[in-house]
This record gives structure tokens, sequence and C-alpha cells, in this order.
């Protein structure tokens, strides 16, 4: 990430929710961001995802440049999970969580569901008697988990 800023709008104010930020990551590496409230984290993973156009800045990986909207290439090599599960598997929708974690096979046309969910779900330490659950009969905890096992199941070279 080279001189990285992005502003996010509240009504008529401009807000600058990051502002210059340099970061370098070496491919294989994990790395935290730690910071107060409000001081930019999820708007960094947002702009590396392509959830947020940054202001100015470059984003690279693997030293390509990354290009704002991002290609279907990118969203099955990097994935996000929110801090909030409840945005992502809200208790009162009315999907499984087989039909949850389904999504991002079909999107991407990939075989082997059932497999992948039963492999996706126990990586995460919960059991096959999970698919056919309702976010509504899950903990917190237990919406987190399924949360990140729909992002493992494209193997993403880069987890946020």
């Amino acid at each position: 990430i080279t001189n990285l800023t992005v502003e996010l709008r509240e009504g008529d104010k401009k807000l600058k929710a990051v502002e210059d930020l340099n970061l370098s990551i070496p491919q294989g590496e994990s790395f935290g961001l730690v910071g107060e409230s409000g001081s930019g984290k999820s708007t960094v993973l947002r702009a590396i995802c392509g959830l947020v156009e940054p202001k100015s800045g470059t984003l690279r990986i693997n030293e390509e440049t990354l290009a704002y909207p991002r290609n279907s290439a990118f969203y099955q090599s990097v994935q996000m999970v929110f801090q909030d599960p409840y945005g992502s598997l809200h208790p009162k929708h009315k999907h499984t969580v087989d039909r949850t974690l389904s999504e991002p096979l079909a999107i991407h046309k990939l075989e082997g569901r059932v497999a992948r969910i039963r492999r996706a779900l126990a990586e995460v330490g919960l059991d096959e008697s999970f698919r056919f659950r309702y976010p509504h009969q899950l903990s917190g905890g237990q919406r987190q988990r399924i949360s990140i096992a729909r992002a493992l199941f494209l193997e993403p070279a880069i987890f946020c």
C-alpha cells in the first residue's frame, strides 16, 4: 500500500478516514492491524478488498496494481470476514447455514459443495449438524465461525 488516502462521506461532509498510509506485508506473512475505534482499520481492509474506492494511492498484490472496481478473480483470491457477523449472517435471514455456505461456491462455479461445506465447518470447529441450522439458532461466536468458514471456502491468498 503506497500513499493510501480514503475519504468517506457523511451527508455533505467528507471525512478522511485514512490519510497517506504506506504498508508492506511480505507474501506468506500474517499481519495484525491494531488501533483505536474510528482510526481507519476497517477502512484500510475495505479499500484492499475493493469495497471502498480510495481517493488516492496505490494498492498492489504480488506487484500487480489493483484496479477499482476489482474483477471476479480478485474476489476469489481475497476474502474479508467482518467484525460483526450480523451484517452477513443476520439472525432474521431465512437461509440455513448450508445455503449461506453454498453461495460462494455457486458464484465462483466450484464443485463438491457438500464435501467443501463439511470441511469448512470442521476447520472452524463446528460439526455437520450446523449445516441445517438457521442464524437465529446460533450464538454470536458460532455466527462468526460460519462467516470465517464461508471466507475460507475459496482458499483465498489474502484473508482479511
